[in-house]
């Protein structure tokens, strides 16, 4: 299985994102310089709380490593999200697809959300129960995967 590490697919996005501004033309909105400053900024407070948290537990942060996680992290910004992570790095996406906006960079995010699900969330969750088993089947009963 092609194993992309979502930091890496994250700068795949941008990268084509800045890319396609080149050669489609661009769509402008009302404040959208500020608008994509803003997200860019909410993705990067979302990010570094819950590696900070894997940092301060011990556990992995690596998403390819997953497999050495060691605890299940249920508080914080995981009462709200099972992939803050995830959002965060979305974000990230998301606010370089306004920043360049046209026709293609409107797909980015989506593409992301599809191929995080499919080809890391999917696996990592299927760790997790294995692992942590009722604990983990709980949490997640109770909280939704992105928001």
């Amino acid at each position: 299985m092609l194993k992309i590490p979502p930091p890496v697919l994250v700068l795949i996005l941008v990268v084509s994102n800045y890319f396609s501004s080149k050669k489609i033309d661009l769509i402008l909105l009302p404040n959208q310089n500020l608008i994509s400053f803003i997200i860019l900024l909410t993705g990067v407070l979302i990010l570094t709380n819950p590696i900070l948290k894997f940092i301060k537990s011990k556990t992995t942060i690596d998403p390819i490593k997953f497999k050495k996680v060691n605890k299940l992290i249920t508080s914080g910004i995981y009462k709200y999200s099972r992939n803050p992570m995830y959002l965060g790095l979305l974000m990230i996406v998301t606010s370089t697809s306004i920043f360049y906006l046209n026709i293609f960079t409107i797909t980015t995010p989506i593409f992301f959300i599809c191929w995080i699900n499919r080809f890391q969330i999917k696996r990592e969750e299927i760790f997790l129960t294995e692992k942590f088993g009722k604990e983990y089947i709980s949490y997640r009963t109770k909280t939704r995967r992105w928001i």
